[in-house]
């Protein structure tokens, strides 16, 4: 339920940045309003946000059944981490061969998607549960900055990315997820700070 209405949430940006108004949407809210406050600066705020637009497009054109509806994308400078299930290998290497031709920026593709098995609404059910409390452990730590971090949860996997600004912070995040009921793994995308990647 919650990854449909992100893929129809996001449909909506996209026809809104084809139509050329997105400059409004982006510059009130999503890039000057949080990017602000985040690790990353506000150019890489708005590429970011603009490589996830076109993005999001590629993979509707290319397979809105087989990868826009099952695709999720996360894009922090210009790294991009794709989770979900697809229903082949082949489509998994499609939406990593299309997303390393959105833009010459890209620096990373860390594909996530795991093959077969369609979810169940019991399982997706605990997918919003668990990270519906990650944000909230997450915001509720005044020692951590919940903005410069994104997560996704498939099949009760929680997949990290983010920039942390020290090893204490990192952890923190970390030990937050693993300690969520039902969680079976944690995988950790999250970069320091001080990182050469950042470079």
């Amino acid at each position: 339920m919650l990854k449909k209405f992100n893929n129809y949430f996001s449909l909506f940006l996209i026809l809104i940045y084809l139509s050329g108004c997105v400059s409004a949407v982006i510059g009130g809210v999503a890039t000057v309003g949080i990017a602000t406050v985040q690790e990353r600066s506000l150019k890489d705020s708005a590429i970011d946000l603009k490589l996830e637009l076109q993005l999001q497009k590629k993979l509707f054109e290319a397979s809105k059944d087989k990868l826009f509806a099952y695709v999720d994308v996360i894009i922090i400078e210009q790294r991009i981490m794709l989770i979900g299930n697809v229903e082949s290998q082949e489509v998994r290497d499609l939406a990593t061969k299309i997303s390393w031709e959105v833009s010459p920026k890209i620096k990373a593709v860390l594909n996530e998607l795991t093959i077969g098995g369609k979810t169940t609404l019991v399982s997706e059910a605990k997918d919003v549960r668990i990270s519906l409390s990650l944000s909230g452990l997450l915001i509720g730590d005044v020692d951590i900055s919940d903005i410069n971090f994104s997560h996704s949860v498939s099949k009760q996997v929680i997949f990290l990315i983010g920039i942390a600004k020290n090893d204490d912070e990192l952890n923190q995040v970390i030990y937050h997820a693993r300690t969520i009921k039902g969680v079976r793994k944690v995988i950790s995308h999250i970069i320091l700070k001080n990182d050469k990647k950042r470079m």
